[in-house]
């Protein structure tokens, strides 16, 4: 018995970046709007999240290819207007990592596991998604392998 938990597997994309639509006005439906739009034009994304603040506006973040970021600032600011965010920032060069395995909603020490793990190695999380089956982040390309490092450290991958 080697002690870690057992997973389906861990994915790395490289070459993201991390767009964040902040302090948004819109009243509601700013994540159906924003990704309608990116998907009518054939922009893929990784990862998503949502909240909203203590003021009721929307907070947005996902990762697109770097190759889309042009296009998507476009889209984003023929928005603005419906949007009146408080800002759109951009942050490049990131990895989006992703642990995933059956029964993950059942098993409430994934997702603490994973962030003990890259904590405890001083890696810089800039976004956390997680599904019933998977807990995904956004980190910088630089810290990348070594968040995969310290998560093949941690758990049984096969």
């Amino acid at each position: 018995m080697t002690g870690k938990i057992a997973v389906g597997g861990i994915t790395k994309i490289d070459g993201l970046v991390l767009i964040r639509i902040l302090g948004a006005h819109v009243e509601h439906g700013l994540a159906g709007r924003v990704l309608s739009a990116l998907g009518q034009n054939g922009i893929n994304l990784t990862c998503v999240s949502s909240f909203l603040d203590r003021e009721g506006r929307n907070n947005l973040g996902f990762a697109i290819g770097a190759a889309d970021l042009d296009q998507t600032l476009g889209i984003l600011q023929s928005m603005q207007d419906e949007m009146q965010a408080g800002s759109i920032e951009c942050q490049r060069r990131c990895s989006a990592i992703s642990i995933y395995g059956p029964h993950f909603s059942e098993r409430p020490a994934i997702a603490g596991a994973v962030f003990q793990s890259t904590g405890d190695a001083g890696i810089e999380i800039h976004m956390i998604a997680t599904s019933f089956s998977t807990v995904s982040f956004l980190t910088s390309e630089e810290q990348a392998p070594l968040a995969v490092q310290k998560l093949q450290e941690r758990f049984l991958v096969p």
